[in-house]
C-alpha cells in the first residue's frame, strides 16, 4: 500500500505539470473572423504605364450570398471587381485595401490571370514572388495567360458557374489542357531547362481555352494552339482526357478515348551525340465508329491501332517542330532527363543548353492497344453484310 505522503506528492506533481502546460498554449492570436474579411475569388495582374502593375480582384459580396440571391436568378451579383495601380503587386493590393471596409483575404483565390503584355515583359517573376512570399495566397492556385488585358476576364458572367475564378479552376481540374499552379511555374522556370508552359485563354462572353503560352524563364516567347498543346502534353506525360480521331479511309472516322497512357524519355549520349527516345504507350477505347469497319475483328483492330500510333506521333512531331525547332525552347523535360542519367555531362552543357538543344536527335516510338471496342458489334445504321471484317 502506497503511503499517504507519496500519494500527496504525486498529486502535487501532476497539478504542477498541468499548470506548466498552460504556459505553452498561445491561443488564436491571429484568428480572423469571416465577417471581417473580403474574400478574393479570382485575381488578374496586368502591366500598366511604365513599370506599374494593375491588380484586379474579384471579391465575394457576402450580403448577396447570405440573402440567397444568385447572379443568374434575377437577384443582385454575387461578386464585384475592383482594380488599383501600384509599383508592384503588394503596393497595388495595399491601395485596393482602401476600397474595402474588410481585410482582403487571399486564401480562397484559386486562379490568377496574367495579362499578355506583362507575360511578354520578362518581369513576371517580380509579381510571382508576392504570391510565393505572402502567407495567404495558395501555391496550388492555377495560373492563366489572358490574350489581352487580364482584368477583363474577371468581368465575364459564366453560364454554369457563379464567377470567373470558379469556372477557370474547374477548367484546369478537367485536365483538357495544361494546368499549371503557382508552385509548378516556379519549379519550371528555375529548373534545368528554364522553360514553362501556361494555359492560354481568350473570349468575349466567357474565357475559352485556346492553347498554351510558352515561357523562357519568366518571359512569354510564343503561343501554340490546342492541337500542338496535345502533342506537348503527350511528350510531358500529362495527357489525360482527350479524344483522338483517326481516319482509316477518306470520309470515315473512328474516335478513341485513351484509358491509360504513359510517356518515358530515354536519353543517350554516344560519341558526343545527344539523343533521346520518346517511348509512348497507350490503351484506349473506341467511343465512335464512323466507318463500315468491324472493330471487333482483330485485323481491323490492328489497323486502327496503327492509325492511332501515327496520329499520336504526328501530334508530337508538330509540337517538336513549333516549340523545339521554332522557338528553341525545351518545354518537354529533355534537360531533366539528361541531367538525371548523365550528371557529369550535364554539368558541361547546363550553361549553354540553348546551343545543345537544337542538336538533340529525337526518336519517337508509339505503341497503342485497343482494349475496349465498345458495346456495339457493328457500326450503327449498317447491316451485317455491309460491314467490312478484314
Amino acid at each position: 500500500m502506497i503511503p499517504f505522503q507519496v500519494q500527496n506528492i504525486k498529486k502535487k506533481f501532476l497539478i504542477l505539470i498541468c499548470l506548466s502546460a498552460n504556459l505553452f498554449l498561445t491561443g488564436c492570436w491571429d484568428r480572423k473572423e469571416v465577417n471581417d474579411m473580403a474574400l478574393v475569388l479570382g485575381a488578374a495582374i496586368d502591366k500598366d504605364k511604365g513599370d506599374s502593375i494593375k491588380l484586379s480582384l474579384q471579391i465575394l459580396i457576402p450580403r448577396a450570398v447570405s440573402s440567397g440571391q444568385t447572379g443568374g436568378g434575377g437577384g443582385g451579383p454575387e461578386v464585384m471587381t475592383r482594380s488599383a495601380v501600384g509599383e508592384n503587386m503588394a503596393d497595388a493590393a495595399s491601395k485596393l485595401q482602401l476600397k474595402f471596409p474588410r481585410k482582403i483575404f487571399w486564401g480562397h483565390c484559386k486562379t490568377f490571370v496574367i495579362g499578355k503584355e506583362l507575360a511578354e515583359s520578362g518581369d513576371l517573376h517580380k509579381q510571382i514572388d508576392f504570391l510565393l512570399r505572402h502567407p495567404e495566397p495558395r501555391e496550388r492556385a492555377y495560373l492563366y495567360v489572358g490574350d489581352g488585358e487580364a482584368g477583363s476576364y474577371l468581368k465575364f458572367n459564366p453560364l454554369l458557374e457563379r464567377y470567373t475564378g470558379e469556372g477557370l479552376r474547374k477548367l484546369s481540374e478537367l485536365h483538357i489542357g495544361v494546368d499549371t499552379t503557382v508552385k509548378d511555374f516556379e519549379e519550371m522556370v528555375t529548373g534545368d531547362a528554364g522553360a514553362a508552359i501556361l494555359p492560354l485563354i481568350k473570349g468575349k462572353g466567357a474565357p475559352d481555352l485556346i492553347g498554351s503560352a510558352i515561357f523562357k524563364k519568366d518571359k512569354m516567347v510564343g503561343q501554340i494552339n490546342t492541337k500542338v498543346t496535345r502533342g506537348l502534353m503527350w511528350l510531358r506525360n500529362e495527357i489525360e482526357v482527350t479524344a483522338v480521331t483517326v481516319t482509316p479511309r477518306k470520309g470515315e472516322t473512328i474516335a478513341l478515348d485513351p484509358i491509360r497512357a504513359s510517356t518515358k524519355l530515354l536519353p543517350t549520349i554516344k560519341n558526343g551525340k545527344w539523343k533521346i527516345l520518346v517511348k509512348v504507350t497507350s490503351e484506349g477505347t473506341i467511343v465512335q465508329n464512323g466507318s463500315n469497319l468491324d472493330v471487333m475483328s482483330p485485323s481491323i483492330t490492328k489497323r486502327v491501332e496503327k492509325e492511332l500510333e501515327q496520329d499520336i506521333k504526328q501530334r508530337i512531331n508538330i509540337s517538336l517542330k513549333q516549340v523545339k525547332q521554332g522557338m528553341n525552347i525545351d518545354a518537354f523535360g529533355f534537360a531533366d532527363a539528361f541531367h538525371r542519367k548523365y550528371p557529369k555531362e550535364w554539368e558541361k552543357v547546363k550553361n549553354h543548353w540553348d546551343e545543345v538543344l537544337p542538336k538533340v536527335e529525337v526518336k519517337i516510338n508509339v505503341k497503342t492497344r485497343i482494349r475496349r471496342p465498345g458495346l456495339s458489334t457493328i457500326p450503327a445504321g449498317l447491316k451485317e453484310e455491309e460491314v467490312e471484317k478484314k
